[in-house]
């Protein structure tokens, strides 16, 4: 990360304050007063590692932070980092190629980029004025570059785009920042059409009147579940798009091979049978069952040849 230095000095507070908390989620006000803390007498922080140390983050996360400050015009970076931002902002979407790649965040634009890319129509105009419809509000230029950014940087559809937000609205999450994290966690699973988009928060939304059922089939009603279990079964309904039956089969096979029920027994389970291509519990049925039908033909065989095997020797001893 290159140096940063704050652009507001002490006793000077951004006349945006409230707009900018409100937009602000709690990693970003921690990032933020830390470099507060770090930085020298003319506010510049020269070392990102200090932060990473403060904080116990790891880089990518402060980095995405220091992006939204950036936006916002409290932080700024100094001069010889410029042409690297300009790649980034040009680098095409890894899925328009071919590959997937892991991404911190969009990357802010200048006001005269934003007009290009309308100018150049890489974004539409009407995008943004239906993507403020939809959240209920105005759009400042940051605002208007995170929405633009993820059609641009990340190669997402503009409908698409307002799916997500649509999505984070039902949900009660309103922030243009909890959209762009939920638009990079799809951007990450290789998700970017509309589609896609659509498909996976369908699942979304099925999935969290599921994960009740499978907390109870775990014995994890009544408390919250850990960050691991969480994972597990988000991944299940979300990625695999199982539903109940098939959770419930795996479960079952859980508690016969270990007599407990343990979420990432069950997870190896579902891999296999996701890996395999399995949708749904009836193939899921008929794949245990041909396994199972392939154990006992190898056992007959086996059974045959210690049989002929022991005949062939009692043959040979009447012969002597």
């Amino acid at each position: 990360m290159a140096k940063i230095a704050l652009k507001y000095t002490k006793g000077e507070i951004p006349e945006n304050l409230a707009e900018l908390l409100a937009n602000a989620d709690e990693q970003d006000l921690r990032i933020l007063i830390s470099l507060m803390m770090a930085a020298d007498a003319e506010g510049e922080v020269e070392d990102s590692a200090i932060l990473k140390d403060l904080l116990g983050l790891e880089l990518p996360e402060i980095e995405a932070s220091v992006k939204f400050w950036r936006g916002a015009g409290v932080v700024t970076v100094a001069k010889g980092s410029a042409k690297k931002q300009k790649v980034q902002s040009e680098i095409k979407s890894a899925h328009r190629e071919g590959a997937v790649e892991k991404n911190t965040g969009v990357s802010p634009y200048a006001t005269e980029e934003l007009a290009a890319l309308f100018e150049r129509r890489r974004v539409s105009a009407q995008f943004i004025d239906e993507a403020q419809r939809v959240l209920g509000k105005t759009f400042n230029s940051y605002d208007t570059g995170i929405a633009a950014g993820i059609v641009d940087q990340l190669g997402f559809d503009e409908e698409a785009v307002l799916h997500i937000l649509a999505y984070c609205v039902r949900i009660g999450k309103k922030s243009l920042r909890y959209s762009e994290k939920l638009a990079l966690s799809f951007y990450d699973d290789g998700i970017t059409t509309t589609a896609e988009v659509s498909a996976r928060i369908a699942r979304i939304e099925q999935s969290a009147e599921i994960i009740g059922q499978i907390k109870q089939l775990f014995g994890a009603s009544g408390r919250e579940l850990s960050k691991t279990e969480k994972s597990l079964f988000e991944k299940w309904t979300q990625r695999f798009g199982y539903d109940l039956e098939v959770i419930r089969l795996a479960y079952d096979i859980t508690i016969d091979n270990i007599q407990k029920p343990a979420p990432k027994y069950a997870d190896a389970i579902l891999e296999k049978w996701h890996a395999e291509g399995l949708k749904s519990a009836e193939d899921v049925a008929a794949f245990e069952q041909k396994k199972k039908q392939g154990s006992a033909d190898e056992a007959k065989s086996y059974d045959l040849d210690d049989f002929y095997e022991a005949a062939l020797e009692r043959s040979f001893k009447d012969l002597k």
